[in-house]
Parts: C-alpha cells; structure tokens; sequence
C-alpha cells in the first residue's frame, strides 16, 4: 500500500493541517503489515532468524544462500553481468567487477533487470560526493525492507510504533513553517532551514507540548538545534529516550555533547539509499555492526584486496539481497570504514564491525542572517528531480548568504530546469541566501579521484 500511495503523498503535504491530521492518525491505526505488504513481516522473520545464530558458519551458510540466489538472477538477466560465470563461491563472486555511482549513472539500463519493468521504483540520491545517480529500487520490497529494520534497529533502544520523534532532517515544510505534527509515525517536523535565535521559543513551546520520546536527524542539524536550546534548558520538558542519528559523520565530541544535553544514548548508523547494506552502534558499543540479514559488505583496500588486519581502513563495498529490479553487486560506496578487532559483541551480534566511518562531513552553510542551514539537508534532504541530469557537483561559500553551485550537466539540463532549480532552494531556506549556478566542465578530484563536495572559508560547526 505504501508505495501505491507514495505518488499522493506530495498533494497530502498540500492539505490543510487539520486534515492532514485526521488522514494522518486513520493512517498510523492501520497495521504495518497492512501498510507494507507481506515483506515486511518476511523481513523482520529473517532478522529473527539470523538472530538466533550461535556460530558463524550458520550466519555465512544463511547470507551466502541470500547472496547467491540474488547474484543467480543478476547473471542470468542483468546484461551488464550476462558475461559472467555463475557463482557458487566467495572466491568467484570476488572476481566479479566493483561498480561506482559513475558506472550506474553511465550504465542504467545494462544494469536493470527487464523482466522486473513493472517493478520499478525510480529514485535518485544527491551523493555525499557530490555526484548525483539515479536508479531504481524494487517496488513492495525496498520500502518495506527498510522500514521493518529500522523499526527492528530502533527496537533496540525502547522505539514502538506509538513513539513520539522529533524530527530534524528532509524536505522544508510547507509554506515555510518552523514546525509541523505528522500524525503519519508520530513526528513533530522541525525545519531545518529556518531555526536561529530569534525564533527558537515557539520551538521550544512545541517540544514541550509534543513530548518526543526519540531525536531523529542529520548530526549537523540536531546539533544547532541543541545548541540554541542551551540557555533555555532547564525549560526543556521531555524526557528523550536516545538520538538516531545518521546520514553524516559524528564525531566522537558530538556524540558526548548531545548525550549529556539529553542525558540519553546517541545511536549513530550508516547506510545509503540505495539500501544495500546497513551498520550501526548498539546499547553497550558505538561501533557500527554490520547486520548480515540486511546486505553483504567488503572493506578493501586500493589494490581491490580484502582489509583483514584490525585498524586498518578500507573502501566499503556493498552488495544488497532484496532488488531484483537493480541488483547492485559490489558497489563502492564511495565511503571509508576502519576495521574492528571484535567480531562479537555482548549485544548478540556477530560479523563484521566497523571502529569508525569516513566520507560523510557536517559540512554547514550560512544564511543572510547567520542562521545555520546543514548542507546535507540542505541538499540531499530535498531529492530533486533536477538531481537526474547533474552528473558531478560542488559547493563554495565565502560569504554568509551566498553560494556557488558548480555543476557538471547532462546534455538535457536546460536554462529554465536550472533557473528552477534555483527558485526551489533558495525558497527552501526563505530567499535568505542568493544561490550562482555555474555549469563547469570538470570539478576538482582528492587523490582518491573523489569530489570535494563543499568549500567554504566560514566556520563550520565546531567539534
């Protein structure tokens, strides 16, 4: 159901909010199950079972079955790996080749399985490179998939589907509005656009009225907000349970930072959307496990060589289970991870755990009137179709309340799509910063041959 009324859901966010309201609540009543169709419950079956695992060689015998039924399909009907051998080993699924978001970007139909057509469920991800893909996700499974593993991940720490989250991360509320109840989940959406001094106390008012129980965000933004709401903390009424936080890089003076402000556990997590493999911290460890039931994951290093030795950082390659439709095999994430001596944990879990994860900054853009706006928000939160024809991007400030844009185009991106583009973001963040879009040939690459995704002589958020 979820995803045959997902194409309604920008007229939903057009409605009156008493109505929202009122659609919103019938909505939550309805069971997950219901709402998610039957993967859902197959899903959170699997994380049971693997769960139940006492050894190793179970876990690998259940993901390798997972692994190569997924790999069976991609060899026999994907064209890209048509060539391909099939594969009944780690050893020959290794010899496969490693893809990156420029094979996709280049490579979209090869890469699609046409037997899967009607399942097709078209999205895009800005990239934290700063290099913009578009792909598809399997329709019934992909959504389903990932909310029965966070609703398991978050389960973790005290979260039911009654939970009441505040909500720090995605698309500007309508007509630039600070905050807004989504009766869909129990959220109080608060923007993260337009917060600053001067309008912090609705802000606060509506916390306390709302009563979250859960902080869910971007790092950068859930930071500026606890910063603002530092002289006014002891008229904080709520009591918060733990902070998910995800989609950036926490650094370790954050995590101590929002944990004392809250007095409550920060579970910090990595993954991707195109949802192919998921880590995250757990009650007593803030290392991120890597879940076998979700995706496969490698740590190589730069000679495509398995990271076995702890400490030691490696390129995160990933391969999911569940999307038949565009089945991604060995993947470069474009992220890094440095490898853990355990590989179990009094949690329960047992695999592949990460000490640290790289790639992902708190980069932070200024408004006209200093207002903090996270660039990851900013940016990837909003999910623009314009990201389709963007094939590599960059941003510069050097002053509060500008911004270059440099952007690498498709032949297809018009005047007037950038023009758009431009009026979207800047009306996001209330006109309060003047965006340049400039089109380049090329963008600057690290040695690693990545993008420099955001240059800026400002101050960024402090560790």
């Amino acid at each position: 159901m979820e995803d045959y009324l997902y194409s309604l859901l920008k007229a939903y966010k057009k409605l009156p909010q008493p109505i929202k309201s009122l659609f919103g609540a019938i909505y939550n009543l309805l069971p997950r199950n219901l709402r998610y169709g039957k993967f859902y419950s197959e899903y959170l079956i699997r994380v049971s079972t693997f769960n139940k695992y006492n050894n190793f060689k179970d876990i690998e015998i259940e993901q390798s079955r997972l692994l190569f039924s997924n790999l069976s399909e991609a060899i026999k009907f994907v064209p890209f790996y048509k060539k391909y051998p099939l594969c009944e080993s780690f050893s020959q699924f290794a010899k496969l080749p490693i893809i990156n978001k420029n094979v996709v970007v280049g490579s979209l139909s090869e890469l699609t399985n046409p037997n899967y057509n009607s399942l097709k469920l078209k999205t895009n991800t800005g990239g934290s490179s700063g290099t913009p893909m578009v792909f598809y996700l399997e329709k019934n499974k992909s959504r389903a998939k990932e909310k029965a593993h966070f609703d398991w991940f978050w389960g973790q720490f005290g979260y039911s589907k009654d939970s009441k989250i505040l909500m720090l991360r995605g698309v500007p509320l309508q007509n630039g509005r600070n905050f807004e109840v989504n009766m869909i989940d129990n959220i109080l959406n608060v923007s993260c656009y337009n917060i600053n001094e001067d309008n912090i106390l609705p802000v606060l008012k509506e916390i306390n009225l709302f009563k979250p129980e859960f902080i869910h965000g971007y790092p950068s933004s859930v930071k500026i907000l606890t910063h603002l709401l530092e002289k006014y903390k002891n008229n904080l009424n709520i009591s918060i349970k733990a902070l998910f936080l995800g989609s950036e890089h926490l650094v370790h003076a954050d995590r101590a930072f929002l944990e004392a402000f809250y007095n409550a556990k920060v579970v910090s997590w990595y993954g991707h959307t195109e949802r192919l493999i998921h880590g995250g911290n757990c009650k007593y460890s803030h290392e991120y496990h890597f879940y076998p039931a979700y995706g496969y994951i490698e740590l190589i290093d730069d000679q495509d060589k398995p990271v076995t030795q702890s400490g030691k950082e490696g390129r995160i390659i990933a391969t999911g289970f569940d999307n038949k439709v565009m089945p991604f095999i060995r993947y470069d994430t474009g992220d890094l991870g440095v490898l853990s001596d355990k590989t179990e944990c009094r949690c329960g879990f047992k695999g592949i755990s990460l000490k640290e994860i790289t790639g992902r900054g708190q980069d932070v853009i200024l408004l006209t009137d200093n207002t903090k706006v996270s660039a990851t928000a900013f940016i990837f939160g909003q999910h623009l179709d314009h990201f389709n024809k963007i094939r590599e991007m960059q941003l510069q400030q050097e002053k509060a309340g500008e911004l270059e844009m440099r952007i690498v185009k498709s032949v297809d991106f018009s005047n007037e799509e950038k023009k758009n583009m431009v009026e979207l973001l800047e009306k996001s963040v209330d006109h309060k910063l003047k965006i340049d879009l400039v089109f380049v040939n090329d963008i600057e690459k690290t040695q690693r041959g990545k993008n420099i995704f955001f240059v800026s002589s400002l101050n960024k958020i402090r560790e």
